[in-house]
C-alpha cells in the first residue's frame, strides 16, 4: 500500500499492456469532494464525477487486454519484475558506458531499465533512431526537450529493454558504426530484437 489519495497509470510501458486505455483509483472522501467541470454543475446531472468519466463509447477489447496484463503482472510479482527491470537497466547501463559520442545519463545503479543516452559530439538521436530501426531492427525512443521541457536542454535517445529480454540479448550489447550522416551509432540489442520505446 502506498497510501495515496489518488493513483493512475496507463496501461503499456512495463505493464505490457494495450495502449489507449489505463486505471484511475481516488479515495472515496477525495472522491466525493470533487466537482464535474463538463458539463457544468448547474446542468445538476445526478452523476457524480467518477461516473460521468464511464459515460460514453469504451473500447472494450482494450480494457479486457489491460484486465489480462494486470493479471499477468500480479501472477510473476510486482516485486520480481521490478528487480529484473533493475537488473536490465544495470546491465544496459554498464554496456553502453563510454561508447564514443554518447553519455549515459541515470547512474549505474538507478532501479530503472530506462537508459537515456547525451549526444557528445553533435550526432542527431532521430537520425541515429532511425538507423537503428532500418539497419538493425532496434526500437529506440527519440525523445525531444518538448516531453521534460524542465529537464531536458536537448534532444536525446532512450534505450529501455523489455522485461524478458534475456541475458544474451544484453551481452549482445555493442557499438557500430554506420548511419548516411557517419555518426557512431548504439547497437542496443542483437539484430532482429528490439529494445522498445517506453522512455
Amino acid at each position: 500500500m502506498v497510501g495515496a489519495d489518488a493513483i493512475y497509470s496507463a496501461s503499456r510501458k512495463w505493464m505490457a499492456g494495450p495502449r489507449g486505455v489505463g486505471v484511475l483509483a481516488i479515495r472515496p472522501a477525495l472522491a466525493q469532494r470533487l466537482r464535474p467541470r463538463l458539463p457544468p454543475p448547474d446542468w445538476d446531472l445526478p452523476l457524480t464525477v467518477l461516473q460521468r468519466l464511464e459515460t460514453g463509447d469504451a473500447n472494450i477489447a482494450a480494457r479486457v487486454g489491460y484486465s489480462v496484463a494486470l493479471g499477468e503482472h500480479l501472477a510473476t510479482g510486482p516485486d520480481r519484475i521490478r528487480a529484473r527491470l533493475a537488473e536490465l537497466g544495470h546491465a544496459t547501463r554498464t554496456a553502453l558506458a563510454g561508447v564514443a559520442g554518447w553519455r549515459v545519463v541515470e547512474p549505474v545503479g538507478e532501479p530503472t531499465a530506462i537508459t537515456t543516452l547525451t549526444p557528445l559530439d553533435g550526432a542527431d538521436p532521430q537520425k541515429v533512431r532511425s538507423w537503428l530501426i532500418a539497419e538493425r531492427g532496434i526500437v529506440t525512443t527519440y525523445a525531444e526537450m518538448q516531453r521534460a521541457p524542465f529537464e531536458l536542454h536537448a534532444p536525446v535517445l532512450r534505450v529501455s529493454p523489455h522485461v524478458d529480454s534475456a541475458t544474451e540479448d544484453l551481452d549482445g550489447l555493442r557499438r557500430g558504426a554506420g548511419g548516411s550522416d557517419g555518426t557512431t551509432v548504439v547497437i542496443a540489442a542483437k539484430a532482429g530484437r528490439s529494445a522498445s520505446p517506453k522512455g
